[in-house]
């Protein structure tokens, strides 16, 4: 497997006041640098429309592609389709204030915008809180069936007592 190289940065310093397109791969090397339970590996491309101002700069990202996750029924890994959007606002200097999760502050004499972090946050946030199989073409799970039998021998059963 190819080293991680971190790769995943905008150096906004010596670009032009305005509109910037860009466009990254996430591999299964970027997850495995981020080892996490709700993200295993995949492959996820992420189109970022940056707006540079004098003291703002203003990403819309927009993300497409699969994430190998663990099906929460059957623990199996399976490929997820993910395809969501996300907005992320960088201002220049320091306000501990801040609350918004969307506004992210650098320091006045920064050159380059990391997005690593935000890219691996972004995407275990847009992930359904159930991850489960799909259903097949004949309408039935595809989990795995020998899980799902020895997790019938543990199931819990509730009695009833009335007094």
């Amino acid at each position: 497997m190819p080293a991680y190289t971190g790769q995943y940065n905008i150096e906004f310093k010596g670009l032009k006041t305005g509109m910037h397109h860009f466009s990254f791969d996430l591999d299964d090397v970027f997850f495995g640098y981020h080892i996490n339970p709700w993200c295993i590996g995949g492959n996820v491309r992420v189109n970022v429309e940056f707006e540079k101002k004098d003291h703002l700069l203003t990403l819309e990202c927009s993300y497409s592609g699969n994430v190998r996750v663990e099906c929460d029924r059957c623990l199996e890994e399976f490929e997820m389709e993910m395809n969501f959007s996300s907005s992320l606002f960088v201002k220049f200097g320091e306000d501990e204030n801040e609350t918004d999760p969307d506004v992210v502050w650098i320091e006045e004499k920064s050159h380059k915008l990391d997005l690593d972090s935000y890219f691996i946050d972004s995407i275990c946030l847009n992930l359904p809180v159930k991850k489960v199989h799909g259903k097949g073409p004949d309408g039935k799970s595809l989990c795995n069936i020998q899980m799902i039998e020895k997790l019938k021998n543990y199931k819990f059963k509730q009695s009833v007592k009335t007094t």
